[in-house]
């Protein structure tokens, strides 16, 4: 009978084949936390810019919601809000908002995502699609209400609802975080 060396198989590679093949499925907090996160910095910087196609402005959704929506439902962390208060605080001093507006409004749409992660997680992608909605109007009702009582003055509203349609238009991104990462690692369950 032959052992393992003569037929040319050692056992230390087939352990070293079967342990990168799970090395590859486990998701670091680069890949779902940091990377997302800074791809929402360079597109809000990148659609701040002053240019004008066609005589309009560009848009300018509030890209960090796309991942304060993805995130509770990827996995709760206690990273993940490090970085959302980070990314609202940039807002805040990036568009000229009282310092804590934007990271209030993102912490609260993270914490209502965490407690109802369990009904949410495994849903159709038109239901999800349907709790963004209720989530984004939610959030920018919340902030039409903070700006009110922070400056006494209503903002413009045509202006609210551009920016509440520019960051619909960027669901399809929760979509490619929710399929790419939500089973990527079995520990995230």
């Amino acid at each position: 009978m032959l052992g393992p060396k003569r037929r040319g198989i050692s056992g230390a590679a087939i352990n070293r084949g079967l342990r990168s093949g799970m090395a590859s499925k486990i998701v670091g907090p680069w890949d779902w936390i940091l990377a997302p996160a800074l791809m929402s910095i360079g597109l809000t910087l990148a659609l701040a810019a002053a240019f004008q196609p066609f005589g309009f402005y560009l848009p300018e959704p509030v890209s960090p919601l796309i991942l304060a929506f993805a995130w509770p439902l990827i996995r709760p962390s206690y990273f993940a809000p490090l970085v959302l208060g980070v990314l609202g605080l940039f807002l805040d001093m990036f568009w000229g908002a009282s310092l804590g507006f934007w990271t209030i409004s993102l912490m609260l749409v993270y914490g209502a995502l965490v407690t109802a992660r369990t009904y949410i997680v495994g849903q159709e992608w038109i239901v999800v699609f349907g709790i963004f909605l209720l989530t984004e109007g939610l959030f920018f009702s919340l902030c039409v209400l903070l700006t009110l009582v922070d400056t006494g003055v209503w903002p413009r509203l045509w202006g609210v609802v551009e920016q509440a349609f520019a960051t619909t238009l960027l669901f399809p991104f929760v979509l490619y975080l929710l399929e790419k990462y939500v089973h990527a690692d079995v520990r995230f369950q």
